[in-house]
């Protein structure tokens, strides 16, 4: 069996990425959109914890992590991120909001250093493309309390490619191997052992946009995938993506977002003593 990765493995074996999202880290939250609907979800599944004790798993510049302060009863936060520049962004960006009962931490999806059984919940928000599936879900479960929740959010292979980017810009399907199918994270799920699928919710974003809109969160790489182009690759593939526009929406360019919850629980009799 392959051993978790550490993040400075992770960093060795891609220094690319960790190089993106330190560059993309100041401006994150203004190149990506953040929906409430998965945070109004998960709170309504919380309402009944007096005090919910989280981690959020790839929390980047915490535009998720606002969120949760302001939708959850009493929330103590771990935010762990592999990139010191995200944790800088999101320490600052919880103060500046008056969220003080957070703490952050360098660590990797796959290796979590937190006490066993220590939390009710962990969080992760379109970042399991970039662990380590089954060690991260190993880790989360080994962290949970009884009756504790994992809650995965992410995009779907075949969610992205019904998206804008899917449809009209080149080679970004080829590009982004990352993303997991829905049979694909059930079927990893059952395969772990002791934890289940206890529920799957998709979200459904009806957008709009202008050309010139979209063209600037390609020079903002507000995707990662837009990273794995060279800079010829993404000269071009910008321009194609123009021409492919243009022709499909003659005025504004409307399209529709896909994201997918997954409510994981640990099944009875995997956990020893709880940390109170």
């Amino acid at each position: 069996m392959l051993q978790p990765k550490t993040q400075e493995e992770i960093i060795a074996g891609n220094p690319a990425m960790y190089e993106h999202f330190s560059h993309v880290a100041p401006s994150y939250r203004h190149i990506r959109l953040t929906d409430p609907d998965p945070i109004l979800f998960i709170s309504e599944i919380l309402k009944d914890y007096p005090r919910v004790k989280a981690a959020d798993v790839g929390c980047g510049a915490g535009r998720y992590d606002l969120l949760l302060f302001q939708h959850l009863n009493n929330l103590h936060l771990t935010c762990i991120d592999v990139n010191e520049s995200m944790l800088q962004q999101v320490a600052e960006y919880l103060t500046h909001h008056q969220c003080l009962r957070f703490q952050t931490l360098r660590a990797n999806g796959n290796d979590i250093p937190l006490e066993d059984h220590s939390l009710d919940c962990v969080f992760t928000f379109n970042a399991i493309h970039h662990f380590d599936l089954i060690q991260f879900v190993r880790n989360a479960v080994r962290l949970l309390k009884t009756n504790g929740n994992i809650f995965m959010y992410t995009r779907l292979r075949s969610q992205n490619a019904g998206n804008i980017w899917g449809q009209y810009f080149p080679f970004f399907l080829e590009k982004e191997t990352r993303l997991y199918e829905m049979d694909e994270i059930e079927e990893t799920i059952q395969s772990i052992g002791g934890v289940k699928v206890k529920q799957v919710k998709s979200f459904h974003y009806q957008r709009r946009a202008t050309v010139q809109q979209l063209v600037e969160k390609v020079h903002a790489k507000h995707y990662s995938t837009f990273s794995l182009y060279t800079e010829d690759e993404l000269k071009n593939a910008l321009a194609v993506f123009q021409t492919n526009l243009k022709k499909a929406f003659p005025h504004t360019v409307e399209w529709m977002d896909e994201n997918t919850l997954f409510v994981l629980a640990p099944t009875a009799g995997c956990h020893g003593q709880e940390k109170i």
